[in-house]
């Protein structure tokens, strides 16, 4: 019995023999930074459908100014101007107190639907705003003339991000004051858009007694605002 006390006793003593000792610790500090890609340029998508990629079109005949930007940017494409034709019109249209609706025409060979894109690939904010203004006529002439889009679809490359559309799926667009169209819900990363089927949903409405003989050619001033978040 005295000999079993004795081995407990003599593993004990070497048990504590090998106990590490701290004599000394510190730390070591790592860290990584990311910021907006500015310099990588890219393509908007396809604004019919923005997880594919944009397909080859002729530029003259796009009814979409495509604009590339910076892959961690803001940017926008705004729709080819507008064609809203060449009409006959007389004493009886003129004086008949009527505001003239006439539709928007197509593009030769166009390729694809008109509309707007919108590209945000910030990573530091999400609110941003579309609006629109129509300018003064370049005759000073049909002053009270309006432009409506209607039947607008917006769209999204990411799942739950599709823009909303402010004034709803029509948007009427004066010369008194800029009106919001298109804006992040609440966040809209990636490509998105906002289509129209057909080019006669864009309709230019002119007061009937402000018309005069000749051609008067006005401007859509499309501003994308970024906002405070």
């Amino acid at each position: 019995m005295t000999k079993i006390k004795l081995l407990s006793a003599l593993a004990l003593a070497v048990f504590a023999a090998n106990a590490a000792t701290v004599v000394s610790a510190d730390q070591t500090v790592g860290s990584i930074e990311f910021d907006n890609d500015t310099t990588t340029i890219v393509t908007p998508k396809d604004p019919e459908d923005p997880t594919k990629p944009l397909p080859p079109s002729v530029d003259l005949n796009d009814p979409i100014v495509i604009t590339d930007g910076p892959s961690g940017g803001l940017f926008f494409s705004p729709p080819a101007p507008f064609n809203f034709g060449s009409h006959k019109v007389g004493a009886t249209d003129i004086f008949s107190g009527k505001i003239l609706d006439y539709d928007g025409e197509p593009r030769p060979n166009q390729p694809r639907k008109q509309g707007v894109i919108v590209y945000d690939g910030r990573i530091d904010k999400d609110d941003w705003t579309l609006s629109a203004k129509l300018s003064e006529f370049d005759t000073k002439k049909l002053a009270g003339t309006t432009i409506t889009i209607e039947n607008v679809t917006p769209l999204s490359e990411f799942t739950g991000q599709i823009p909303l559309l402010i004034q709803g799926p029509k948007t009427e667009i004066t010369q008194t004051s800029s009106v919001d169209f298109l804006k992040s819900n609440p966040k809209s990363k990636g490509t998105t858009s906002a289509v129209w089927d057909n080019f006669s949903d864009v309709k230019i409405h002119v007061p009937a007694k402000e018309i005069t003989k000749g051609t008067h050619k006005a401007t859509v001033y499309w501003t994308l605002v970024a906002g405070a978040n």
